[in-house]
Parts: C-alpha cells; structure tokens; sequence
C-alpha cells in the first residue's frame, strides 16, 4: 500500500458551492482503507467560480486557481467534451490551456489562460466542455508518512461553455422561452421541459404548483440546445398548476422563474 495515490473526483453544482464528491470503486476502498492507513493529502486548491463562459468574440478567458492549504500544490488542467474518463493527452479539442501545469504556494494563486484554436465548432449553439483540475499532493518529508500510507489526489470539474457570437435571443431570456408539460410515467406525474433556444439551460429546481407540499423536482438536470428533459414529481399536481422553477445564469446564481403548464 506504499506510496499509493487515488483519485478522488468533486463536482462544482451550484452557487452554494455544494461539492458533491463522486466516490467510485477506487475511492471507495481508499475510504475503507483510510481507517487503517493514514491519509497524506487534502485538497486545497480552489476554483474561482463555478462555470466558465468563453464568448467567441474574446482572445481567451482566464480562472484563477487558489491554494488555500498549508503546503504546495502541483496542478494540471485540460478540458474534455464530457468523458470523465478520458484520457487528457489524447484528447482533441480546439483549445490551449496556459499554463497545463503549475505549482501553486500555500495562500497563493495561479491564472489559466484559455485560448480558442479557431477549429470548427458549431455556431448556431452553445457547446459544452469540462474544465478539469487535478491537484497532485507533495511527497511526504521525512517523517510524516510511515511505512504504510496512502495519497489522495483530487480532480475538481465545472462547466465550460463555448458561445459563438450571434445567437439568437440572449442567455438570460432562455430559462423564459422553455417549454413545459405535464405527463403521467408509470402513474407518477412528469414534468416535460424542451429547450428550443440555441444555450444550455441549468434546472436546480422545478414545484408544479404553490405551497410547501406541492410536487417538486430537486435534483438539478441541464438542458442543452434544442432538447428535452423529463423531470419526475415527488406527488399529484393540482389542476391549473404553474410551474415555479430556478435556474443558474452565468455566474452560477440563481435565479427564479415561473411558467404556465402547456
């Protein structure tokens, strides 16, 4: 078990900056494992934001990277199109991070630079990538790690999203223009939604009616370009039920929103 490093994955949600850590089977014996070795790392390294918009008109776009623990850090970004799994040196996707790695000093900070290579991507929608931040631990000084111990890599991952220049409408009408109807499953009620507009649309939260106990989604869903969604109800809707509905704008806040079933 020497020397062993595991990675530990934590996904950027919300404006609450809820983290939801995604253990999988790896991970998952590293945490059993964790009771009798002792764990050499934490993570520090902190994104600034939750979401990263690159509109097509600007060079490049920056996020800055914070070390908010007591030791460096060794940090290695890329972008992926959504596998989780895929391997960053053979990825091919039109744009160079500066720098792809970097150390970063306890209580300092790092800028990434994002530049757009100019490849084809379509220009009559959004597309959707994943800034990814893999935080490497130090190697334990002499001393601090016995002859068993284990290291705990973690790799932060948010939205990017690339936006061509003349879209139709603006971002900020989008959640307005969203289609909803109610259909039954199975005899549990559904919320439908489509997305006719050209950007993705972050559903956090959807009640179909009022009051505390009226049918309610929660578990966050996004709504690309052009597509639909089914949202399952904790309950029965009531006639004439409106749909109140909260969504992400681009600086991860949310923002309240209501519409007439269809």
């Amino acid at each position: 078990m020497s020397g062993v490093i595991v990675v530990l994955e934590r996904y950027r949600l919300n404006a609450m900056n809820i983290r939801n850590v995604v253990v999988r089977t790896l991970a998952s014996i590293t945490l059993m494992a964790g009771a009798i070795f002792p764990l050499a790392a934490h993570a520090s390294v902190v994104i600034a934001g939750t979401r990263m918009i690159y509109n097509a008109k600007e060079s490049e776009v920056t996020i800055k990277l914070s070390n908010d623990g007591q030791k460096p850090a060794l940090t290695q970004v890329w972008l992926d199109s959504g596998d989780p799994q895929a391997d960053p040196s053979k990825l091919d996707l039109p744009f160079v991070l500066t720098p792809p790695m970097a150390r970063i000093d306890p209580t300092k900070s790092q800028t990434i630079r994002v530049a757009y290579t100019g490849e084809a991507l379509p220009q009559g929608k959004e597309s959707l990538f994943w800034f990814n931040v893999l935080e490497v631990p130090p190697k334990p000084e002499a001393g601090e790690a016995g002859a068993n111990y284990m290291q705990l890599a973690f790799r932060s991952r948010i939205k990017f999203f690339f936006r061509p220049a003349g879209l139709s409408g603006s971002v900020d009408e989008a959640p307005g223009k969203l289609g909803w109807h109610l259909e039954t499953e199975k005899g549990r009620s559904v919320l439908q939604v489509s997305n006719p507009t050209p950007y993705h649309v972050t559903i956090i939260e959807a009640v179909a009616g009022e009051g505390g106990n009226a049918p309610k989604f929660d578990e966050g869903i996004m709504v690309g370009p052009g597509e639909k969604a089914s949202l399952p109800l904790s309950g029965t809707v009531a006639a004439g039920a409106k749909v109140h509905f909260t969504t992400l704008n681009d600086y991860g806040g949310p923002i309240k929103h209501e519409a007439a079933l269809q």
